[in-house]
C-alpha cells in the first residue's frame, strides 16, 4: 500500500513564511502522484495555503517535544510518511519521528543539524555532502537538481530569454521583509530615470506602511501586488528586465525566469543559497543587506543599469536548471511511500 505524504510546516508574520512557501513549491510539483495532508499548527498564516489542500492543524498548545507522539496517534506511521521543513525539526525531532517508525524526508537550510531523516534535500547550490553530519543510511540531494520549484517557473526555466534594455524592475523581499527593506529599494530605483515602472510583490505577512503613499504619488510606476497566483507571478516577472530580492526561494524563480539579479541576504538561512548563486555567477552580488539603506540600493543598482550586457549571469542561470527536476522528487519520494 502507497503511503499518504503528511507535508509539514509552519509560519506565520513573526516567523516568516518561506517555509511554508518552499513546501508548497514541492507538493505542487508531485501533487499529482501522491495522496496527501498539508500538517500546519494552528497559529500558521493559513490563509496563504492553497484552497484545494487538505489541511489538518497541530493545536497551538502543543511542544515540538510532544509532536511526534501526537503525530504518530493522529497519523499513524503504517500508513503515512513524512516531509517536513523547518528549523525546529532538528535532530532530538528527526529521531523521535523515526523512533516511532516513519519515513522521514527533511528539507535544510544549514547543515548544522546531525540528520536523521531518510532523506535529506538542500537545494542550495554550495553545500557538499561533507557538510553533513548524519545517519549512514540518510541520503543526500544536494544543489539546484532538486531546485524546489512550482510547476510554472520548471517550464519558464526550459526557454531562452534576451534583456537588450531594462526599464522594468521587479522586487519582492519575501513573506514579512522583516528589515523593511521592500521601501528602501522601491524609493532607489525611483530614483534612477533608466527606471520607467516598479512591480513589487509584497507577502502575505507584510505589515509596514509607508508604500501606499509611495503608490499614490507615483501610480504610472509603481505597481503592488498581492497574492498572486503562480501563472501571474510568472507573468510579472517576463514583465520586468531586473529583479532585487533575497536568497530564498524567490530567487530560484527569478533565475528561472532569466534577468540580471541583485541579490543578498538578510537572516542566517539565507547566506548559504547566496554564496552557492554567486560562485555559479548567477547574481550581482548583494552582500548582507540587512543595514541596506536607500543609497545603498541606489548606488548598487545604478552599476548594474551601467553595464553593456548581461549575457554571462543570465548563461550561468540557465545552466542551474534542467528538465529532470520534477522526475527527480517524485523518484525521492517514492522511496519513502
Amino acid at each position: 500500500m502507497t503511503k499518504t505524504i503528511l507535508f509539514r510546516a509552519d509560519g506565520n508574520a513573526t516567523t516568516g513564511l518561506g517555509h511554508l512557501y518552499r513546501l508548497f513549491s514541492l507538493v505542487e510539483m508531485v501533487k499529482d502522484h501522491f495522496d496527501f495532508v498539508f500538517l500546519t499548527k494552528e497559529e500558521s498564516t493559513l490563509e496563504v495555503i492553497p484552497k484545494d489542500y487538505q489541511v489538518s492543524k497541530i493545536p497551538e498548545h502543543l511542544s515540538i517535544e510532544k509532536e511526534p507522539d501526537w503525530i504518530n496517534t493522529h497519523f499513524p506511521a503504517q500508513s503515512y510518511s513524512i516531509i517536513a521543513d523547518g528549523y525546529h525539526f532538528d535532530s532530538v525531532y528527526q529521531e523521535a519521528i523515526k523512533q516511532y517508525g516513519f519515513n522521514l524526508i527533511y528539507i535544510d537550510d544549514l547543515a548544522n543539524e546531525k540528520m536523521y531523516a531518510d532523506i535529506v534535500i538542500n537545494h542550495s547550490p554550495y553545500l557538499k555532502t561533507s557538510d553533513y553530519h548524519k545517519q549512514s543510511y540518510t541520503q543526500l540531494a544536494l544543489g539546484t537538481s532538486y531546485a524546489l520549484l512550482r510547476p510554472a517557473f520548471l517550464k519558464a526555466a526550459q526557454h531562452e530569454r534576451k534583456v537588450n534594455s531594462i526599464d522594468t524592475a521587479f522586487v519582492c523581499f519575501g513573506g514579512a521583509d522583516p528589515f523593511n527593506l521592500t521601501i528602501k529599494a522601491v524609493k532607489a530605483l525611483l530614483a534612477l530615470e533608466d527606471i520607467k515602472h516598479i512591480h513589487v510583490v509584497l507577502g502575505g505577512a507584510y505589515k509596514h506602511h509607508g508604500l501606499l503613499e509611495l503608490t499614490e504619488k507615483h501610480s504610472n510606476v509603481l505597481t503592488i501586488h498581492r497574492n498572486l497566483s503562480e501563472q501571474e507571478l510568472v507573468t510579472i516577472m517576463q514583465l520586468s528586465q531586473i529583479a532585487i530580492a533575497p536568497a530564498s526561494t524567490i530567487l530560484y524563480e527569478l533565475c528561472c525566469i532569466n534577468m540580471p539579479i541583485f541579490s543578498g541576504f538578510y537572516v542566517d538561512n539565507q547566506e548559504l543559497i547566496y554564496k552557492g548563486f554567486l560562485g555559479r555567477g548567477a547574481i550581482y552580488n548583494g552582500g548582507n543587506m540587512k543595514d541596506y539603506s536607500q543609497s545603498d540600493f541606489e548606488f548598487r543598482i545604478k552599476h548594474i543599469l551601467g553595464k553593456n550586457n548581461h549575457d554571462v549571469i543570465m548563461k550561468s542561470q540557465s545552466m542551474l536548471f534542467d528538465d529532470r527536476i520534477k522526475a527527480r522528487h517524485i523518484d525521492l519520494i517514492k522511496q519513502i511511500c
